[in-house]
């Protein structure tokens, strides 16, 4: 796992300085789509807290539920970043 996560990082570390890029992609792809992700893996969280959608988190339970979702989480902003560094790189 954390061989993964070194090479995420240095991935998006890579993204955020590009030369090819602006410096907007650039941040958007190191920085505003993994935040977006992470943001909706909150929101997703907060619903089972709630009881709106998925199985409701025990009251106990939400470091198991954050253990669930993180792999989920790291894997969806790095797909989504390469996704949108590929999409710009095509455009061009």
């Amino acid at each position: 796992m954390m061989g993964s996560l070194l090479a995420l990082a240095g991935g998006w570390l890579l993204a955020y300085s590009s030369r090819k890029l602006s410096r907007a992609e650039a941040k958007w792809a190191a920085m505003g789509l993994p935040g977006a992700v992470a943001a909706a893996a909150l929101v997703w969280l907060w619903g089972r807290m709630d009881g709106r959608w998925g199985t409701p988190i025990p009251e106990h339970g939400m470091k198991d539920a954050l253990g669930d979702v993180w792999p989920i989480t790291v894997r969806t902003a790095a797909v989504a970043s390469a996704l949108f560094l590929l999409w710009r790189a095509r455009r061009r």
